[in-house]
């Protein structure tokens, strides 16, 4: 049978104090030691649109997060201290609220269901940029793709790097998995992930369970 996976599985940490000028790079090199989601940082912005000091980041465990604020509580990014705290996957996702920017929300886990999560993968790494005909031609060859099998996420209008590609069958999938995982797309090497892997279970909120 398939279940949903809570939201507080995935776990983040939350920033307070940053640079107003501070980039998405200086706080993944921050956090470097520890088991961070590639590509997970999100500043905090004002309704004005400017950044506003607050920042968050996404773990792989629990355990990453709280031993990442214990070790990192009160040191510096930039000219300035940080003050950190673990917060939800949910309050992740939602961390600028719902009514910023264009407050549009495309989220994997719509889009996976009983009848296709065998024949799918989700993509991470790509560029913020990429469009439907530039995954399509990523994956020629490997069955028919449209822009119907075709999911791009987006938290508050803003790309993530992942997207989910729906193939005609598992077998097709899995071939696109085992020769094309960490190829590149504009210079930026992706990886792929199946029902099999933590990633994907846990991003589109599917669990396999025997009983």
């Amino acid at each position: 049978m398939i279940y949903l996976v809570a939201d507080d599985d995935f776990v983040a940490v939350k920033i307070r104090g940053l640079p107003y000028q501070v980039r998405y790079e200086e706080v993944s090199e921050f956090f470097r030691d520890y088991n961070i989601i590639d590509r997970s940082v999100v500043l905090g912005k004002g309704h004005d649109g400017r950044k506003n000091g607050f920042g968050a980041i996404l773990f792989e465990s629990e355990t990453e997060a709280k031993e990442a604020m214990q070790a990192l509580q009160g040191k510096y990014v930039g000219s300035r201290f940080v003050e950190l705290s673990v917060i939800s996957y949910a309050d992740y996702r939602n961390f600028n609220g719902p009514s910023y920017g264009s407050g549009n929300v495309v989220r994997l886990s719509k889009y996976v269901n009983s009848d296709n999560q065998d024949r799918s993968l989700v993509m991470r790494g790509l560029p913020y940029r990429v469009t439907d005909d530039q995954i399509q031609k990523f994956f020629d060859g490997y069955g028919n793709l449209s822009g119907d099998n075709i999911v791009i996420e987006e938290f508050n209008g803003k790309r993530t790097g992942s997207a989910l590609v729906i193939f005609e069958n598992q077998d097709v999938a899995q071939d696109a998995k085992s020769n094309l995982n960490k190829k590149e797309i504009e210079g930026r090497y992706v990886e792929l992930f199946d029902n099999q892997d933590q990633f994907m279970r846990k991003i589109c909120n599917i669990y396999d369970d025997d009983n």
